[in-house]
């Protein structure tokens, strides 16, 4: 089955055909690309786990079937072992380029949250599974995605997610977990700016910023002040609430 894009450019259905397949030859009855296309077309509609997503499919004629290179649909268990297989990283990264194209991506913001439903109450002690994300305003996309190690926190995360965008020409943002001197150096040898939160648990920060601006910091007064402020590229500090 072929998918050619209008003006040349690639479809999604011709990005998952990037993904590699880490099943062995007897687990390659159905297509990956065929199945990671119908799961996504299946929670497009509505469907929010395996078993969903399976009753969707079973339920779809075979013109459609067969337009995503299948000839029946997968049964339940399948599914279950399928995305066991499924190498994340690669479909991540393979997903984040094709999303963020060829153009400027602008506005980035990084943030790191707790998958919901990784860690149910009383399963086995686990945190869950714990993400950090860069999203580009101006596409409405997610253009890289990495799992923060147990071990590990989401400065070392943003290091090498960072490492791997095109840095040039954007604006970076996140809250004050990223105001850290190896970050804000990254995004500046890669030409791009930044601007970070700073609060009153990096003290030493905040009070040169206080220093630097005098009288204008902190920038509100009465009960209603915060002090907190932003920290920019050129070192410059941008307050805020």
């Amino acid at each position: 089955m072929t998918v050619s894009a209008v003006g040349g450019e690639r479809t999604l259905w011709d990005v998952m055909g990037d993904i590699p397949d880490r099943r062995g030859a007897k687990g390659r009855q159905y297509p990956l690309r065929s199945v990671l296309v119908l799961a996504l077309s299946a929670m497009l509609a509505g469907a929010n786990d395996l078993r969903a997503i399976f009753r969707w499919g079973r339920r779809l004629p075979a013109e459609a079937l067969f337009m995503l290179g299948l000839e029946r649909a997968p049964c339940h268990a399948m599914y279950h072992y399928f995305f066991k297989a499924l190498d994340v990283v690669a479909a991540e990264q393979v997903l984040g380029v094709w999303a963020r194209g060829d153009g400027p991506l602008g506005h980035v913001a990084i943030d790191g949250k707790r998958l919901k439903g990784s860690a149910p109450a009383g399963h086995d002690g686990s945190d869950g599974v714990h993400l950090l994300a860069a999203f580009a305003s101006r596409l409405g996309a997610v253009i890289g995605q990495l799992q923060v190690a147990p071990d590990a926190n989401e400065i070392t995360a943003a290091l090498v997610l960072l490492k791997g965008l095109p840095l040039n020409g954007t604006i970076i943002t996140g809250d004050a977990i990223f105001c850290q001197r190896a970050i804000c150096q990254l995004i500046r040898d890669g030409g791009g700016d930044y601007l970070f939160t700073v609060k009153a648990n990096q003290p030493a920060l905040m009070a040169d910023i206080a220093v630097a601006f005098g009288d204008a910091f902190p920038p509100r007064t009465g009960q209603c002040a915060e002090r907190t402020g932003s920290v920019t590229r050129s070192g410059r500090a941008s307050p805020g609430s």
